[in-house]
C-alpha cells in the first residue's frame, strides 16, 4: 500500500501563502487549513521546512484517502450575485463569471475572508476597461478576476517566481492568454505606471510601510482595496489613509479580518 507524508504546520496565517510558494518543489499533493495559524501538507515524501518554521510529520497509509479529503474541501464558492469561484473538478455553476483556480499551493482560493472580500469590493467598484494592480498575486485569483471583467491593462506583482507559474496554470485553466496577465516579479517601488484600481491582499504591516506608495501609484478618483490585516490593527491603517487622502468607501470585518475599499480624492469630508 502506498505512503505518503502528512505534516502538521503551525504558522502565522499572513505567512502560509509564502511557505507554499517556497515548498512548491518538494513534491507537494495538496494542502488545507486545519485552523487559524495551522495547516495541513501531504506530499510524496518528507519536507522541509524553512528555519523557524515548526512541523509535526506523521507517515500514513492509503490509496487516495488525502486527496478525497483535500478535494472535497473545496466547494464552489459564490461572490456576490454574479461571482462564482471553482476548482476544475467542479462543474460549470451557470454564474456570469467564473474563475476556474486551482487550490494546490496558494490560499487565493476564495476560500479565506481576505481573499473573498477582494472578490467582492473588485466585483462591487471595479469597471470596464480601467487598469488593474495586483500587489502580493499568489494564484493571481484576483487579476484573472479583473480579466473577466474586462479590464484594461492588469499587472500581478509578486517577488516570489513561483506566484507566475501560478497565475500561467490559472489563466490556462480560465482559457486566458498568458499574455492577458503582465506578470512582475518585483518589489513595489519599482513599479512606475499608475492605475485606476489597486488592490493588496498582504497585511498590516506591509500596507503601513507602502501605503503611501500605493497612493502614489494610484489615479485621482482611483479606488484602494486592502486586505490581510487583522482588526485590532485597524486604527493605524486608518490614520495613516487620512493623511493621504484616503476616502473610505466600504469596510466588511470577517473573523476579525479586515478588507476595506478606499478613494482617492483630494476632497475628503
Amino acid at each position: 500500500m502506498k505512503k505518503w507524508f502528512k505534516t502538521i504546520i503551525t504558522i502565522k496565517e499572513e505567512e502560509k501563502e509564502k511557505l507554499l510558494l517556497q515548498l512548491q518543489e518538494q513534491n507537494i499533493l495538496g494542502v488545507w487549513e486545519s485552523g487559524f495559524d495551522e495547516m495541513i501538507v501531504y506530499s510524496e515524501n518528507s519536507i522541509v521546512l524553512p528555519p523557524g518554521v515548526k512541523g509535526r510529520e506523521e507517515e500514513e497509509e492509503g490509496e487516495g484517502e488525502w486527496a478525497y479529503k483535500w478535494r472535497e474541501s473545496f466547494k464552489p464558492i459564490r461572490v456576490g450575485e454574479r461571482i462564482v469561484v471553482r476548482p476544475p473538478w467542479e462543474d460549470p455553476q451557470g454564474a456570469a463569471v467564473e474563475l476556474v483556480i486551482y487550490p494546490a499551493y496558494a490560499f487565493g482560493t476564495g476560500q479565506h475572508p481576505t481573499t473573498y472580500w477582494c472578490l467582492y469590493m473588485i466585483g462591487k467598484y471595479f469597471q470596464k476597461g480601467q487598469s488593474f494592480l495586483d500587489v502580493g498575486s499568489g494564484s493571481g485569483i484576483l487579476s484573472i478576476l479583473a480579466a473577466k471583467l474586462e479590464g484594461g491593462r492588469i499587472v500581478a506583482l509578486d517577488i516570489d517566481p513561483h506566484a507566475g507559474e501560478e497565475l500561467r496554470r490559472n489563466l490556462s485553466l480560465n482559457d486566458m492568454d498568458f499574455s492577458r496577465v503582465n506578470f512582475k516579479e518585483e518589489e513595489i517601488e519599482e513599479i512606475k505606471e499608475n492605475f485606476d484600481f489597486i488592490v493588496c491582499n498582504i497585511g498590516t504591516n506591509f500596507h503601513l510601510l507602502h501605503l503611501e506608495t500605493m497612493n502614489n501609484l494610484l489615479n485621482e478618483e482611483g479606488i484602494l482595496v486592502l486586505s490581510g490585516g487583522e482588526e485590532k490593527d485597524f486604527s493605524l491603517l486608518q490614520e495613516k489613509a487620512k493623511m493621504l487622502s484616503l476616502k473610505e468607501k466600504e469596510i466588511k470585518v470577517d473573523s476579525s479580518w479586515v478588507t476595506v475599499a478606499y478613494k482617492k480624492s483630494e476632497n475628503v469630508l
